[in-house]
């Protein structure tokens, strides 16, 4: 086996990085949750994917709800990178049967965690400040469909991942069955609902309380990885017994 194949074994069944990668998808969750709340009082006017028909109102809507918009990107960017990088971790971890799914599921989820950094630095820093010009409509209009589509797919991205990590139900953190179907009723509210919105049909008003319900699922999740990880001995102290 290659260095790199031995490395990477190491990590997997190292349970100090498993319980690291669990913390920073938790915390990483935590902020999401706290960023859903922002997104909820902002309104879906200002600041959700189809909340507004005219262009008047929602340029209104975000100019009014600014200070809430600029909660949720301080909330949302930092949670979003931690997200990320426990994300990557994980994927990192799975070994086994069905691990192929698994590490796709975790890499869409980072990759989700990528685009809403994006989505969460516009909510906030962009499409206010956009709202605010003066006769500035069109610059708004062309923003916000920007911010609507990003986030659409990045929801539906999370929605996919959360299906995928929750395809196979004998990893050892899905001992809490609660963990396990939470995820996977996020994954197709995710999917659904978002699917529905690109393709131009009926749905928009699921995806907001989907990507809070996501947030909360991962959060579930990610302490029942950590808490699983305590009964794994580290590979070495294993190594040092045999």
């Amino acid at each position: 086996m290659s260095a790199f194949g031995s490395s990477t074994r190491d990590v997997a069944e190292d349970p100090h990085f498993v319980r690291i990668a669990a913390v920073l998808t938790g915390l990483g969750a935590l902020g999401v949750i706290a960023t859903s709340a922002c997104y909820a009082i902002a309104g879906p006017q200002a600041a959700l994917p189809g909340g507004a028909v005219a262009v008047e109102t929602a340029r209104a809507a975000s100019m009014q709800a600014a200070g809430w918009m600029r909660a949720a990107s301080l909330f949302g960017m930092p949670s979003d990178v931690l997200f990320t990088v426990g994300g990557l971790m994980l994927a990192a971890t799975r070994r086994g049967a069905g691990a192929g799914v698994a590490i796709a599921g975790w890499l869409a989820l980072a990759i989700a965690g990528v685009l809403f950094t994006i989505v969460d630095s516009m909510v906030g820093f962009v499409l206010p400040p956009m709202a605010a010009l003066v006769n500035g409509e069109a610059a708004y209009v062309g923003v916000r469909a920007l911010f609507d589509v990003l986030f659409a797919i990045g929801a539906w991205t999370v929605g996919a991942g959360a299906l995928a990590i929750a395809w196979s139900a004998h990893w050892p953190e899905y001992r809490s069955r609660t963990a396990l179907w939470l995820v996977r009723a996020s994954g197709v509210i995710g999917v659904v609902a978002n699917s529905a919105y690109l393709l131009g049909l009926p749905g928009a008003r699921l995806i907001g309380p989907g990507v809070a319900l996501g947030a909360v699922a991962l959060l579930t999740l990610a302490i029942a990885v950590f808490r699983s990880s305590r009964g794994v001995a580290p590979s070495g102290a294993r190594q040092a017994a045999a």
